[in-house]
């Protein structure tokens, strides 16, 4: 495949902030600049399409900050025990104070299978009336604060509700 090289900016701006996202053209990247050298990654995590580009940095290791997941900020492979998981690397270059990126060249993404979360079980159906019920399952500490994606999905599923069942302010369901 031939090389595509995208201008993403001047070296002295993007070094200036440890981690960023940036968009080439409709490739979202998360640029870091670690040990005085840049590192650019896809800015989707591989386990719920996290923005990578807006974790924290432990030391080489970009965090998503919606499920901690980490991957290496120059090789993009996973964190110790997980190297098969790697979200794609992109090469880099610097010619004129500006940081380029070869969008063509990406590596593959990989996704190691992991076992189940011990309380997983099978979605089933059962008979009866509808029912809404939710939790959101979003890690919320000081390291990691963010828009719960959880808590908009139930909104949304409690909403849906509302407008075709009869519920109450509750979220019960009314028999009548």
């Amino acid at each position: 495949m031939a090389e595509s090289w995208v201008d993403l900016g001047p070296v002295e701006e993007l070094a200036a902030k440890p981690l960023r996202t940036v968009t080439a053209g409709r490739t979202m990247l998360a640029v870091s600049y670690v040990g005085g050298a840049f590192g650019v990654v896809s800015a989707v995590c591989n386990h719920a399409g996290g923005p990578l580009g807006q974790g924290r940095l432990e030391g080489e290791y970009l965090v998503c900050p919606w499920h901690n997941w980490k991957f290496h900020c120059r090789t993009g492979e996973g964190e110790p025990g997980f190297e098969e998981d790697r979200v794609p690397r992109y090469d880099t270059k610097i010619e004129g104070g500006r940081l380029y990126v070869d969008v063509a060249g990406a590596t593959k993404r990989n996704r190691k299978p992991h076992a189940p979360h011990p309380l997983s079980r099978p979605v089933m159906r059962e008979p009866g009336p509808i029912r809404v019920i939710g939790i959101s399952t979003t890690v919320m500490d000081a390291a990691n604060p963010r828009y719960s994606t959880s808590d908009a999905l139930l909104d949304s599923a409690i909403k849906h509700a509302q407008e075709t069942l009869l519920v109450d302010a509750k979220g019960w369901v009314d028999d009548w």
